[in-house]
């Protein structure tokens, strides 16, 4: 097997449990209250490390889903400073392929995992992580009142 088959493979098998949990809590969200109509089209991704060019983008635009769910590692932070991490999510934003799917009718719903946070398997002793967690949520467009905001954490269960 080639390295790159294994890395997919490993890519995959990672983010499998953030699929799970994400679609259920999503099932139970005030996001489906929240269309016009249903959504029949959901594109998903993760790991999108702003150093490098995102293709994947185009592939998703040509979709034209209705809901894009972010899985985590939206950025690759790796930090304490909140400036740094704030730059990280500036390269995002420019990114041609993720500019144009924020601009589209597509709702994007994130959620976070390490690197977002800010370091590499960063958990519960993360010193940043109220302030990374507003960061993503900002980011993101999550409304100032949003139960998001008063949780710990970047998840999205009904309110």
């Amino acid at each position: 097997m080639s390295a790159s088959a294994r890395a997919t493979r490993t890519l995959a098998a990672s983010c499998q449990w953030h699929i799970a949990l994400l679609l259920l809590l999503l099932l139970g969200s005030s996001l489906w209250a929240q269309q016009d109509k249903p959504i029949s089209k959901i594109a998903f991704g993760s790991c999108a490390s702003q150093e490098y060019p995102q293709v994947v983008w185009d592939a998703i635009n040509d979709l034209h889903p209705d809901l894009f769910i972010f899985l985590g590692d939206n950025i690759y932070a790796d930090t304490t400073d909140m400036d740094v991490m704030r730059k990280c999510y500036d390269k995002l934003a420019a990114i041609p392929g993720f500019k144009k799917l924020r601009e589209s009718p597509t709702r994007i719903l994130a959620t976070w995992d390490d690197h977002d946070m800010g370091a590499n398997d960063a958990g519960a002793d993360y010193p940043k992580r109220a302030e990374s967690q507003q960061l993503m949520l900002d980011f993101f467009g999550e409304p100032k009142d949003s139960p998001r905001r008063k949780r710990e954490g970047g998840w999205n269960p009904k309110g």
